[in-house]
């Protein structure tokens, strides 16, 4: 069926073949004759040409009568090669000596023979006849051998040639269709294999399996392409899936405690003799489970911005003073635990980043220090260069991070083993280091060398020169 990609491949197959076969033949068989006639022709140009050395031993004794044993001798060895009628005219044009033929006119082709100096060619009669004039000289005198043939006939050969030919056009069209039949069934199969694996996948999502094909074509790597598709469209709704299932987890708990405690609360203030101290307690507790709640729903709001992928700015930034002005922002926090927060920044530091998501990572770094590091101790911000690179590094006293953490911690809604009863969600780090990768920079924590403390480093490119 032409309408289906089968069909069409097997008939442009057949058609270029068809095509490449009959141009062949209009180009070899169709001037096979002319070609062979003119070779005969040829050859019997080549022949006066080989006795030419023989001829030019005669003398002008030889040309003034037609008893010269030389010159019968030399007309009667091309009669005998060639087959043809031999006949030789002096450059006065006087036939001296023919064959079979009585001295006479000369004929035209000798005359143009011999007045062009050039070898003269013809082909005349129904059934044709070669004759070629060939000028010679003889004794400083130009002569004229003429040589008159009947063409054989040439329609049986080129009859055989021309059947031949057929046979094997009829046999290569034979083979292009076999060939395009087999070529098309493969390929179909594999494009139907693909298709089917693609409307499973549409029907049950990317868990439908699909075996990769190795085959090296271009059906092969839209296979391989659309394989790697899927696992990455099956690990987006595995870390989906994990996503929900974790942030309804999240969102349950702080809900759960709210309701208990507006219960709890409601209980009180409807009693006859309410009991105030516990009321305030109760709706502190509820308040602070209202800001947790809002802290989740601004992280959970900055990951679904990062992953809808809206751009950042990169502008030309002072990663000391962002950091110095996000640092004041826990003076309150500081005085409530009775620590101490100390900025390490000697000299400007330049990078071309975003400001806002460089304070945004620079907050989630000082707040992860203060979470995990105990009331009463130090942390320490500093910025540098490093390795060309602009660094803000925020290091705490707090119990570190394992080494077998250091990495998972910035999955989200993951928790380090010493961090596990930390207030947070397991969501600012991980996008920390989201930001900073959108910037072509990175969140790391340092290899612990100590027996307590973390060290966490904000990279960022550097700008060319400082300003």
């Amino acid at each position: 069926m032409l309408s289906g990609l089968r069909g069409r491949f097997v008939a442009a197959m057949l058609l270029v073949s068809a095509v490449t076969l009959t141009l062949t033949g209009v180009a070899l068989v169709s001037p096979l004759q002319n070609r062979l006639r003119n070779d005969e022709i040829d050859g019997l140009t080549r022949a006066v040409r080989a006795e030419q050395p023989a001829f030019a031993r005669l003398t002008a004794r030889d040309l003034l009568t037609s008893n010269s044993s030389q010159l019968r001798a030399l007309a009667r060895t091309l009669h005998r090669a060639t087959g043809a009628d031999i006949s030789v005219f002096t450059e006065s044009g006087r036939r001296v000596f023919a064959t079979d033929r009585d001295p006479g006119v000369t004929s035209p082709e000798a005359a143009a023979a011999l007045r062009t100096g050039r070898v003269s060619r013809t082909r005349t009669g129904p059934r044709g006849e070669a004759r070629v004039g060939v000028p010679l000289l003889v004794d400083g005198e130009r002569i004229a051998v003429e040589l008159r043939k009947p063409l054989p006939n040439l329609a049986g050969a080129v009859r055989v040639v021309r059947n031949a030919f057929l046979l094997a056009a009829a046999i290569s069209l034979l083979v292009a269709l076999l060939i395009g039949v087999l070529l098309a069934r493969q390929l179909v199969g594999r494009l139907r294999a693909l298709r089917d694996t693609a409307l499973r996948v549409a029907e049950i999502g990317p868990v439908a399996e699909m075996q990769s094909d190795m085959t090296r074509d271009e059906v092969g790597d839209l296979t391989r392409a659309f394989v790697t598709m899927q696992q990455h469209l099956r690990e987006q709704e595995q870390a989906r899936r994990t996503f929900v299932a974790t942030a309804s987890h999240e969102l349950r708990t702080p809900l759960t405690s709210l309701r208990m405690m507006l219960d709890l609360l409601r209980d009180d203030l409807a009693s006859d003799t309410p009991d105030l101290v516990d009321a305030r307690s109760q709706a502190a507790r509820a308040d602070a489970q209202a800001s947790r709640l809002a802290e989740l729903a601004t992280k959970l709001l900055d990951l679904s911005r990062i992953d809808a992928g809206l751009p950042l700015r990169a502008e030309l930034i002072e990663i000391g003073e962002v950091a110095r002005a996000v640092a004041a922002e826990f003076a309150v926090r500081l005085a409530e635990r009775d620590g101490e927060l100390e900025l390490d920044a000697p000299g400007p530091c330049w990078a071309v980043a975003d400001p806002g998501s460089v304070a945004q990572i620079v907050r989630i770094l000082i707040d992860n220090g203060f979470n995990h590091a105990p009331a009463g101790k130090r942390l320490t911000v500093a910025t540098m260069y490093r390795d060309g690179r602009a660094v803000v590094s925020v290091t705490d006293d707090g119990p570190g991070v394992a080494a077998d953490d250091a990495e998972r911690i910035f999955g989200r809604f993951e928790r380090g083993q010493a961090g596990s009863e930390s207030p947070g969600f397991g969501l600012g780090l991980a996008i920390a280091r989201e930001l900073a990768r959108r910037m072509s920079g990175d969140v790391v924590v340092a290899p612990r060398t100590t027996l307590a403390g973390a060290c966490f480093s904000l990279a960022l490119p550097a700008a060319p020169a400082a300003p």
